[in-house]
């Protein structure tokens, strides 16, 4: 095996959860009165913190982002989460990287609990060791320490391990925390392999059987 734990990000890469994530935040949005960004520039809502999301994408001043984030977490809970599928294959890869004693673990932005709820619906919590996400606070934690957090609950060393995620966030969030990083590009942030050009990444997976290559074989 070429690692010995595989840390997967959760929205673009394990799940498509855009329906969901971007129906509640254009109500969010509808509700407060704010202007909602073209649909190229929408579709980056998905990925980073909530309340970054807010700010970066939506043009949101912090005071009025922590408001939007209570009023979409509430939308979001109500059914918005689940509002989702999971991406064709990724079952049966889970499934065979359990079988050839891989540790898996979910390495998430999203607030932890909604992760859980979501990942528990769709009956995926069996093939993780860990789940980690973001507190129910408003501040923003940053890639590096959930990755970090990720490693620490499944007693794993980052040179041991890789992320598999679909943006800058992540790659970045690898690079930090000093382990390997895999591109997909199925997901909201990397499109193509051009996208993927200013990152240093172990490998750039075009859809999940070439990703069940990469890691099995």
């Amino acid at each position: 095996m070429k690692y010995k734990t595989v840390l997967f990000d959760f929205d673009g890469t394990l799940m498509d959860t855009s329906i969901g994530i971007l129906q509640c935040a254009t109500k969010t949005l509808t509700d407060l009165g704010v202007a909602i960004p073209p649909e190229n520039i929408f579709r980056k809502f998905i990925g980073p913190p909530l309340k970054l999301s807010f700010v970066d994408v939506c043009g949101m001043s912090d005071e009025d982002a922590e408001r939007a984030v209570t009023l979409y977490r509430q939308k979001y809970a109500e059914g918005g989460m689940f509002e989702a599928k999971v991406y064709p294959g990724m079952v049966d890869l889970l499934k065979k990287l359990d079988n050839a004693g891989v540790k898996c673990a979910v390495a998430s932005v999203k607030m932890e609990k909604i992760v859980r709820t979501t990942m528990l619906n769709f009956e995926l919590t069996d093939y993780f060791d860990a789940i980690c996400g973001a507190s129910e606070d408003m501040n923003i934690k940053s890639k590096e320490a959930i990755v970090k957090e990720a490693l620490k609950r499944t007693n794993s060393l980052p040179e041991e391990s890789i992320l598999i995620g679909d943006s800058d966030y992540d790659a970045n969030g690898a690079k930090l925390a000093g382990m390997d990083f895999c591109a997909v590009l199925w997901g909201f942030g990397f499109n193509k392999m051009e996208d993927v050009a200013n990152y240093t990444c172990r490998y750039i997976a075009e859809d999940v059987p070439a990703l069940e290559r990469f890691l099995l074989k």
